[in-house]
C-alpha cells in the first residue's frame, strides 16, 4: 500500500478500530465519535498529544509492548452504557461518558475547532491544551 501510495500520489480513506494499523499507514488522524468527528490531526500530533477526551481514552488501551511504559501509561476505562447512534445524547454526544463533562457539555454542541496548527478538537475542556487557551474556546 505505501509503495503504491508513492508512485501514484494515492490519498486512502482507512476505517479501523485498531489505533496501532492506523498510526503505522496514517499521515492524517480522524477520530470519531456516534457519527461526528471529535478531532482531526496530523498522525504524529495526535498520538504525541491528544486533545479530545474519548481520543485519550481510545489512546490509553492501545497495547504497548515495552513492559515499564505499559506499568506507567495509565489506562482509562470508559463507564456508561454507549448511547444509541440513532438517538445521540445532545450537545457533546461524548458527555454520558466523559470524566471532564460539566453543565456546558450537555447543553452546547463544541464545534470543531483548531487549537493548534492542523489540530482540530470539538472539545469545551480538551486535554493536552493550555487551561487559559482552553478557557476561551
Amino acid at each position: 500500500m505505501e509503495d503504491l501510495q508513492e508512485e501514484f500520489d494515492l490519498t486512502y480513506v482507512i476505517i479501523a478500530h485498531d489505533l496501532s494499523v492506523v498510526r503505522y499507514v496514517s499521515d492524517r488522524v480522524a477520530v470519531m465519535y456516534l457519527g461526528k468527528i471529535v478531532e482531526l490531526a496530523d498522525a504524529e500530533a495526535l498520538y504525541n498529544a491528544p486533545m479530545h477526551p474519548y481520543t485519550v481514552a481510545l489512546m490509553s488501551a492501545v497495547p504497548v509492548p515495552d513492559t515499564r511504559r505499559r506499568q506507567e501509561r495509565e489506562r482509562i476505562l470508559l463507564t456508561g452504557d454507549v448511547p444509541s447512534p440513532i438517538a445521540p445524547p445532545p450537545a457533546c454526544r461524548f458527555h454520558t461518558r466523559c470524566w471532564k463533562a460539566q453543565e456546558i457539555c450537555r447543553t452546547e454542541e463544541p464545534p470543531l475547532v483548531e487549537l493548534l496548527p492542523r489540530h482540530q478538537v470539538a472539545c469545551h475542556f480538551p486535554e493536552n491544551y493550555p487551561d487559559e487557551a482552553a478557557d476561551e474556546c
